[in-house]
């Protein structure tokens, strides 16, 4: 999160009358002014406790230390805000199985702001304009209304009604007792970030030995690097380091790597798992690969390993 992102926001930082009551009976609207309350009053902890990763989870440890740090920053400035307007719009998707419905937030608004050191010379004049603020996105996740970030509805854009994808496996081993899986077809395309693997053995029970379960694509959350894609190409050290050490192990530590092949992004056929077997690793025929599909939380494939 850049300084001028938390500017920006201080800008629209507010001061408002009425009582606020426990955070997490807030209503949507009771969250955006206790929000941009926050702001004003450089209230880092609270301002950040409504921050929300793209997976529709809070953010959490280094990245909301950060958070608090830039927010607590005193810029020099006071400023006042009073809605004059507020809509909400109900979205037709959802971030995860467990949050509601994304709404798309509209806001007119007075800002005003002054240097504060005008207050100590008398020159206090505040310099004010209406304006408006659409299509900020909130949703409600554990019965707490969070602020998505820029681009959250196209990572978990979810037509309402609409099933989840569907995917299907080819499964192949070869001579060192790897299995590989190839992805077929999938019916509907998303971003690597909203998909999940399980591997189970042969009674259904997921592989708890090792790194048998988790998020396939590389990224941070709540400071620890997680995913398998061994083809991650972004410019994230962290992650780098992270799909050099998948690239590198030899099943004991990670039994499943993924390769996104065509380096779209996305789960898409020509895609391929690797499975570690008997010798390589803890899998035997029987075991399954299981993907699952995170903003409704079903399998879109299973590959049973033979």
């Amino acid at each position: 999160m850049n300084k001028a992102y938390i500017l920006a926001i201080c800008i629209l930082g507010a001061s408002f009358t009425g009582c606020i009551e426990d955070d997490d009976s807030l209503t949507l609207r009771q969250s955006v002014e206790d929000f941009l309350q926050a702001s004003d009053d450089r209230n880092g902890k609270k301002f950040c406790g409504y921050i929300l990763n793209y997976d529709g989870t809070f953010i959490s440890g280094e990245d909301k230390q950060d958070c608090i740090a830039e927010i607590n920053e005193d810029f020099g400035f006071e400023y006042t805000i009073a809605i004059t307007d507020f809509n909400s719009e109900k979205q037709d998707y959802k971030v995860n199985k467990n949050s509601g419905y994304v709404y798309s937030v509209s806001i007119i608004m007075e800002s005003c702001y002054r240097e504060q050191s005008d207050t100590q010379n008398g020159t206090n004049e505040w310099i004010c304009e209406t304006f408006s603020e659409g299509n900020v996105l909130w949703v409600e996740v554990g019965g707490k209304w969070g602020y998505g970030p820029d681009g959250l509805d196209k990572y978990y854009s979810l037509e309402q009604g609409e099933s989840a994808p569907i995917a299907t496996f080819f499964v192949s081993q070869d001579s060192s007792n790897k299995y590989h899986v190839e992805v077929i077809k999938v019916s509907k395309q998303y971003d690597l970030t909203g998909f999940s693997f399980y591997l189970k053995d042969d009674t259904g029970s997921t592989y708890v030995g090792g790194n048998g379960f988790g998020e396939i694509a590389m990224q941070v959350s709540g400071g620890k690097e997680t995913g398998i894609d061994m083809t991650y190409s972004g410019d994230d050290v962290q992650l780098q380091n992270r799909a050099s050490n998948v690239s590198n192990d030899d099943g004991s530590e990670f039994p499943v790597h993924f390769s996104d092949n065509d380096r779209d992004g996305k789960l898409s056929a020509g895609d391929k798992f690797l499975v570690y077997g008997p010798e390589a690793g803890p899998a035997e025929d029987g075991w399954k690969l299981d993907i699952q599909f995170d903003a409704t939380g079903d399998i879109i494939g299973s590959a049973k390993l033979l």
